[in-house]
C-alpha cells in the first residue's frame, strides 16, 4: 500500500535573537499612535488598527522590522528551494504592514490576505494573559485549507484549524490565502503585533533570457 500526504502549507515561525529593544521602540510608536490617531475597522472586533503605511513611516522601528521580515522571508523561501534542489534567483520584495492593538475581549474574525503572496506577523508584546485560566487567549489560528471536507463521525480526521501561542518577538510567516483569525485577547497589558504582506518578484537581471 502507497500512503501519500499531499498539498501540504508551509509556515515559519522564527524567534529572531536580539530583539528586545526592537520590541521595546514598537510597543512605545505604536501604543503613542494609537491614542493619537483614529483606528481602522478590518477584520478587527476591538482593538486599534492602523494605517496600512508603516513602510513608508520614518521611525527607525519600522524600518528595521521591514528588513527584518524580508529577510526572514528570504530565509524561509531559501529552504523550500533547497528542499526542491532548486537554486533561488535573486527576489525583490514589497512590504505593506499596519499595527494592531488588542486590549481584553478584543479579537479578529476568520479572513485571508489572497492578494499577497506571503503574510507576516511580528508579537512586539504578547501581553500578559494568565495563560492556566484562558489557554486560547490571543491566539493566532489558522484554518484548515479543505474547509468543504466531510467529517466522518466519532473518526478524529477531517477538517480542523492550527494555532500558535504568541510570544514577545515571535515571527510567522504564511501563504497570504491562508485563513486565519485571532482568539479573544484575556490580558491587562495592551497586546501590541504588527501585520505585513509581503510581495514577491523576479528581478529583472535573474529572468531567463
Amino acid at each position: 500500500m502507497d500512503h501519500l500526504q499531499l498539498f501540504s502549507t508551509e509556515l515559519f515561525v522564527f524567534e529572531p535573537p536580539g530583539t528586545a529593544a526592537l520590541c521595546e521602540a514598537l510597543t512605545r510608536q505604536i501604543l503613542e499612535d494609537r491614542d493619537a490617531t483614529p483606528g481602522l475597522r478590518r477584520s478587527n472586533v476591538g482593538g486599534w488598527h492602523s494605517a496600512p503605511n508603516l513602510s513608508q513611516r520614518p521611525e527607525p522601528c519600522f524600518g528595521a522590522l521591514m528588513q527584518l521580515m524580508v529577510d526572514h522571508l528570504g530565509q524561509a523561501l531559501q529552504a523550500m528551494a533547497a528542499r526542491e534542489r532548486g537554486a533561488l534567483p535573486r527576489l525583490r520584495y514589497g512590504v505593506h504592514a499596519w499595527a494592531m492593538v488588542m486590549e481584553e475581549g478584543d479579537y479578529t474574525t476568520p479572513h485571508d490576505h489572497a492578494a499577497a503572496h506571503w503574510s507576516a506577523v511580528f508579537y512586539a508584546d504578547a501581553g500578559d494573559a494568565d495563560l492556566a485560566r484562558w489557554p486560547q487567549s490571543g491566539r493566532l489560528a489558522f484554518l484548515d485549507p479543505r474547509r468543504a471536507t466531510p467529517a466522518i463521525p466519532g473518526l478524529g480526521i477531517g477538517g480542523s484549524d492550527f494555532s500558535l501561542a504568541p510570544r514577545t518577538g515571535l515571527l510567522v510567516l504564511f501563504p497570504g490565502w491562508l485563513q486565519h483569525y485571532v482568539h479573544p485577547y484575556r490580558g491587562s497589558r495592551p497586546r501590541v503585533c504588527v501585520s505585513g504582506n509581503l510581495q514577491v518578484e523576479v528581478t529583472p537581471s535573474s529572468r531567463p533570457a
